[in-house]
């Protein structure tokens, strides 16, 4: 197998010199260096693709739930424990996460709530998608247990979540809970979904149904994420209007992702796909498996990689969608973001709705970090970060 590496520095792998040596004729600027590694001969090389292309493809067998996940017994045990003490782990790496926060200095007057007992009485509203007065009697035990000193009225919960300077603590918080995977985490997706603000109207039927007008659209917020896509854990978020397009998030979230991870592959739909994209992915030294659209070219336009990235989708467009395809992963994360706390919104303002589908992004990702920490011993320590600076 050969190994060609690219003008930002990482490596693309085709199946044979031949094959990477055509690769290095077509894109002179993108491919700098090649290495001969030859597994086979090349008169076996030839006769295999003169058998594979002439002998059609089998179709796959149906698949079934044992393909995808391991049905081995110390599996189901860690899975198991994780589900059955995820409620209580979830109050203790809350706790432990929301004592990194300074509480702003405060000289006279009544004292104001904490903003860490604020932030997690929003977390366990969220957690158990209770609107703000049926979850008084969970703050109440969590009060009981030592987890908050001061239970905030619900009025005075509710404004928190209506505060801009609630947002930027909140994303601050998604990125804190996922550092621990940084290690385990190299390939990340990219996507986005709405979350509604009116019960009875369905996100799906806004998105396919051919609601075009601007009232079905104006009643959902959509949650921009990347994951990564072995934990499924959410470095970073973006809440924007419905009709907000997806392009233009990527800048941030991958710029987000790249200051605290190291990405080796980022994936995302057609709705990503673009030349600024791309190359800008590149620059931070990953590959963009973003799919093309029907009317795509290859020509660069001052994008050297996605020449290259088109002529690979156009080649060896099997090796290209075994990486393309883990996307699924991160709708699989929306999907357990809606079915476990909820796909709309009790609240009313923009603001407060953001901060409601980041407090269910803080949620899924404490969530996750409970499952890793049983099936793969991860070790969890917030207090060596360093603390937080919290403003009213």
């Amino acid at each position: 197998m050969g190994l060609t590496k690219g003008c930002y520095g990482h490596p693309l792998i085709f199946n044979s010199h031949k094959e990477h040596k055509m690769i290095t004729k077509r894109n002179k600027i993108y491919v700098e260096k090649t290495e001969k590694v030859l597994d086979k001969p090349k008169v076996l090389q030839e006769i295999e693709r003169k058998i594979y292309r002439e002998i059609p493809e089998p179709k796959e067998p149906q698949k079934t739930i044992s393909d995808f996940i391991p049905r081995d017994t110390k599996y189901w045990h860690k899975y198991n424990e994780a589900k059955t003490n995820e409620k209580r782990m979830f109050y203790l790496l809350l706790d432990d996460l929301l004592n990194i926060i300074q509480e702003p200095y405060h000289d006279n007057g009544r004292p104001p709530i904490p903003i860490r007992d604020l932030v997690f009485c929003a977390c366990l509203k969220s957690y158990s998608n209770f609107s703000a007065r049926r979850i008084m009697s969970d703050l109440k035990h969590a009060s009981d247990m030592g987890f908050v000193k001061k239970i905030p009225h619900y009025n005075t919960l509710l404004a928190f979540m209506n505060n801009k300077f609630t947002q930027d603590l909140l994303k601050k918080l998604i990125t804190l809970t996922a550092m621990p995977l940084k290690s385990v985490e190299t390939d990340f997706a990219l996507d986005s979904s709405g979350f509604g603000s009116y019960q009875y109207e369905r996100w799906m039927k806004v998105r396919f149904g051919g609601d075009t007008t601007k009232r079905g659209w104006r009643n959902y917020v959509k949650c921009h994420i990347a994951i990564g896509t072995t934990t499924q854990i959410i470095t970073a978020v973006e809440v924007t209007p419905g009709n907000s397009a997806d392009t233009k998030q990527l800048p941030y979230l991958v710029e987000q992702t790249h200051k605290d991870f190291d990405p080796k592959r980022w994936t995302a739909d057609k709705a990503y796909s673009s030349r600024k994209n791309m190359q800008l992915i590149g620059s931070l030294e990953a590959i963009p498996f973003i799919d093309f659209k029907k009317n795509a070219t290859g020509t660069a336009k001052g994008a050297p990689i996605w020449n290259a990235m088109f002529t690979y989708f156009q080649m060896y467009r099997e090796e290209f969608d075994k990486f393309y395809h883990r996307r699924s992963l991160v709708e699989s994360t929306f999907s357990i973001l809606k079915r476990k706390y909820g796909e709309f919104l009790k609240c009313k303002n923009f603001e407060a709705q953001q901060n409601e589908v980041l407090l269910k992004c803080l949620c899924h990702n404490i969530s996750q970090l409970i499952e890793q920490i049983y099936r793969n011993d991860i070790k969890v320590n917030f207090k060596q970060i360093r603390p937080l600076e919290a403003k009213h």
